[in-house]
Formats: structure tokens, sequence, C-alpha cells
């Protein structure tokens, strides 16, 4: 079973699936580096900062500044999305396993 092709291609997402769901995404995310609070001011320098009301987030600067900070966080569903497709691999992966337990018992 374990030098069987089928056996890997089908727990190694499995396995990955397991593995990232059972660590936070807040961890994966702030083990990469996070963008600075700084470094958003500098990059948002140039944005009027004028009308305290014209967006969600106040001046059309610290809506700049929002979307500075936000741009790693597409890692997070990022790892999601895969973990989700990994967990297909679980019911081929069983009948792969009661096959595989049913040849052997059928040939002791």
């Amino acid at each position: 079973m374990l030098k069987s092709f089928w056996f890997y291609f089908l727990s190694i997402p499995v396995l990955f699936s397991l593995i990232t769901f059972s660590i936070p995404i807040n961890f994966i995310e702030d083990f990469i580096n996070a963008p600075l609070f700084s470094d958003a001011v500098e990059y948002c320098k140039d944005v009027v900062n004028d009308d305290p009301y014209i967006t969600e987030y106040g001046t059309m600067q610290d809506q700049c500044i929002a979307n500075f900070m936000r741009e790693s966080k597409i890692l997070g569903p990022l790892i999601f999305l895969f973990s989700l497709a990994g967990l297909l691999f679980i019911i081929p992966f069983i009948i792969y396993l009661l096959i595989n337990l049913r040849n052997k018992k059928g040939s002791n």
C-alpha cells in the first residue's frame, strides 16, 4: 500500500487540508511580512485628505491606507480554498483504503 501511487496521490491533499485547518489562518498571515502602517502612510501621502465624510473610512487618505494594509489579506482565503479542495479527496481516499484493506483480507 505504501508503494502505491494512488495512496500518495489521495493522501497528500488530505494531509495538507488537515494541517492547514489545524493552524489558525491569523498565524499564517502574521508569519508572512504584513505591511507596516508607516509604509502605508508614505504610500498614501499624496492622496487628498480634505473631506472627512467622503468615504466609509473617512477621508480618501484613510481609504487608501485601509486598502494598502489589506493587500496581503488574500493569503488566508487562498489557503482556505486549497484546504477545501483537499477535503474533496477524503472520500476517494477512504474508498481506496477500504478496497485495499478488502483485497488484503482476501489474499490472506
